[in-house]
């Protein structure tokens, strides 16, 4: 899976951002990344007719037989709705220093997100 960056970042600010305005698109067949940071959320609008959830892979392991983490399937975002998640702990970050995400619904289209830093 070759996966697509989302660049569409902004920072948090004392005067307010308009975080509807972000005109970075998903990639629904392969997935997307961000770096991680702490502190980091990511904006997702929903401008399909359909709802879309989004799902962070986590690639860490514990105890000795080596149990994989489940990955955060996480609430779906309701058609013309938006939402914001993380900020995202250590155990989502890949070997690459990224956040992954996957995206489940009916053919997405019209979803976009953005990279807030606080």
């Amino acid at each position: 899976m070759a996966r697509t960056p989302i660049t569409a970042s902004t920072t948090l600010t004392e005067a307010g951002i308009d975080p509807t305005a972000v005109d970075g698109a998903i990639e629904a067949t392969d997935g997307n990344s961000f770096p991680w940071r702490e502190h980091r959320l990511l904006f997702v609008l929903n401008g399909d007719d359909a709802a879309i959830t989004p799902t962070f892979l986590t690639p860490g392991t514990v105890g000795r037989q080596a149990l994989a983490v489940p990955d955060f399937a996480a609430n779906a975002i309701p058609p013309a709705g938006y939402k914001i998640y993380g900020p995202f702990g250590p155990e989502f970050r890949q070997a690459d220093g990224s956040v992954y995400v996957n995206w489940a619904g009916t053919t997405p289209a019209s979803v976009t997100a953005a990279v807030l830093d606080a």
